[in-house]
């Protein structure tokens, strides 16, 4: 499995909506869609919609995906953040795999429960 099909795995693990309601976050139902207070900047009412894929403020254009969110909501790096999102995902022991001159792969050790 390469880098971006596991990359596409974590995403697919974990939607942003689910993302925002695990940190806290307030969820208004708008529609079929959710917002929040974006957490970007400071506003009086929801501005952030939330999708299953990504996030979308029309307040202060800020916009992403799932890994997106954490890296600026956290201030972490991105292989900080693809371990961290696995964890929440329940994606456990979400290494690293790191071979010579290769960075940033992550190796899904997952246990299947049947």
């Amino acid at each position: 499995m390469t880098l971006r099909e596991k990359i596409q795995l974590l995403k697919g693990s974990l939607s942003v909506t689910e993302y925002f309601r695990l940190t806290n976050h307030k969820l208004h139902k708008v529609g079929r869609q959710y917002a929040i207070l974006c957490p970007f900047h400071q506003e009086r009412t929801p501005s952030c919609f939330l999708y299953e894929d990504h996030y979308h403020c029309f307040g202060c254009e800020e916009h992403g995906d799932v890994i997106d969110a954490h890296q600026k909501l956290k201030r972490v790096a991105f292989q900080t953040a693809l371990e961290e999102i696995g964890r929440m995902a329940g994606l456990n022991q979400y290494q690293p795999v790191r071979a010579p001159g290769q960075t940033g792969r992550i190796k899904n050790t997952r246990k299947e429960t049947e």
